[in-house]
């Protein structure tokens, strides 16, 4: 079987926790940066602030089994 070469990242703004965030983004980490082991940061637009900010890599929240 072939190895993973994506993985999806849940981008949060910096500064703020994975429990209380205003916004969001999911992002496909590639080969490249899965290889370098570093945590991605993003200068992105966050819309509920309405400016630009670092949005650093967080875990996946956890999947609900309904």
């Amino acid at each position: 079987m072939a190895a993973n070469k994506q993985q999806k990242i849940y981008l949060i703004p910096e500064g703020e926790t994975r429990d209380s965030h205003t916004y969001h983004y999911t992002v496909v980490k590639t080969k490249k940066f899965i290889q370098e082991n570093e945590k991605l940061k993003i200068k992105k637009f966050n819309p509920v602030k309405r400016k630009h900010e670092w949005f650093v890599e967080a875990k996946l929240p956890p999947h609900s089994k309904n």
